[in-house]
């Protein structure tokens, strides 16, 4: 069963039978509007709040950034050995946020808010929070006002764009945004869009990876035992993932940001010691290790 409402499977449907160029309007629709330039979020017509930059949240230059997903191997590591003010906690990994003291939380899958929306009043009312249109609207669904005491930064698709009709990847348009290679492409520029995979931790490497810190440490991102329950949930209650089906074109994407991140002077480093990234040539670190 889906964890979307059957309204919202339903806006879905009809978004898709109205064309494929601008089906992702579905993201926004009904009750939210987002002026992209000047940030301007409103919802049932009133102000929300107004968007800030991925790199306005993010600090550049800085020694060492986490990206932290909740893959199950993360269960048995000390997330306390990470720095303060250094983790991007992914959708489930909200849950560490008592244990540590994160940067920020990324939300891009509007199904995660449907069924853990529970875990987001818990946490600290300043941290900041990049999302995804569809992750914005299903919060603002739930309660509006817990996006109106954080900054708030958007995840926009360059596939699909805020507001914009739909587009390739290959588009000359985007050549000056976008490092393309075998077959996978990546953001040189966030604060405008992301290239979407499938997995928010995609979505959270672009954004670390353009603030050019020393190093970036992939955490919990195990990708080939998405069947597993994530380090917080339990057998028996464990929500559908659509990453093994992506799964070639998340580590054609997860390739060329390690590529990147060479050429670029990062150390891009993986905690999990059952990562598929391993199979990429990606260096184990072991930050994490009990």
């Amino acid at each position: 069963m889906s964890d979307r409402p059957l309204s919202r499977s339903l806006i879905k449907l009809g978004a898709l039978l109205a064309g494929p160029a601008r089906a992702h309007r579905q993201d926004l629709w009904p009750h939210l509007a987002i002026d992209r330039p000047g940030g301007l979020v409103t919802w049932r017509g009133k102000p929300l709040l107004t968007l800030r930059r991925p790199s306005d949240l993010i600090p550049q230059d800085a020694p060492l950034l986490a990206v932290v997903g909740s893959g199950p191997s993360l269960a048995a590591q000390r997330i306390e050995n990470l720095p303060p003010r250094t983790a991007i906690l992914l959708n489930g990994a909200a849950t560490l946020a008592d244990r540590i003291a994160p940067l920020a939380l990324a939300i891009e899958d509007e199904r995660f808010v449907f069924r853990h929306h529970e875990m987001l009043p818990t946490l600290p009312r300043d941290l900041p929070w990049l999302l995804s249109p569809a992750a914005l609207r299903a919060i603002a669904s739930v309660d509006p006002s817990l996006l109106t005491t954080r900054p708030v930064a958007l995840i926009d698709n360059l596939a699909k764009p805020l507001n914009a009709s739909r587009r390739r990847l290959d588009d000359p348009a985007l050549d000056a945004l976008l490092l393309r290679g075998d077959g996978a492409a990546l953001s040189r520029d966030p604060d405008v869009g992301v290239v979407i995979v499938g997995t928010v931790a995609f979505s959270a490497l672009q954004i670390a990876l353009a603030a050019r810190p020393a190093q970036i440490v992939l955490v919990g991102i195990d990708l080939g035992n998405a069947a597993a329950p994530r380090f917080y949930e339990t057998a028996g209650d464990t929500a559908p993932s659509g990453l093994v089906a992506g799964l070639d074109r998340s580590l054609a994407g997860f390739a060329l940001a390690r590529d990147h991140a060479a050429a670029s002077g990062v150390a891009l480093t993986c905690a999990s010691p059952v990562s598929a990234l391993l199979g990429l040539g990606m260096p184990r670190t072991d930050l994490l290790d009990a």
